[in-house]
């Protein structure tokens, strides 16, 4: 097989990063909170330069319940590094 380019990497990182906070409870969503928690562990820089973030994951709902699918958390990365691009 061929070595994966840098981006690949870092989007293959970004899709192991889902499912370890996902894998907790062996699930393919992340909850509010687990997000928190992916936020403040893996992207502490990321996550600083970036106030709609936080709001976003406020506005899921309920810390325990709610249920943020991959592909809103793909949209979420992107805003992410969008905002601090622009910074």
């Amino acid at each position: 097989t061929a070595e994966l380019t840098d981006v690949e990497r870092a989007i293959e990182t970004v899709i192991n990063q889902f499912h370890c906070y996902a894998v907790k409870g062996q699930k393919e969503y992340l909850t509010p909170n687990e997000m928190q928690e992916l936020v403040v562990q893996k992207l502490p820089h990321l996550g600083k330069c970036v106030g709609p973030l936080d709001e976003k994951i406020e506005c899921m709902g309920d810390p325990d319940e709610a249920k943020l699918e991959f592909g809103e958390y793909w949209d979420m990365m992107g805003d992410a590094a969008k905002g601090c691009r622009r910074k």
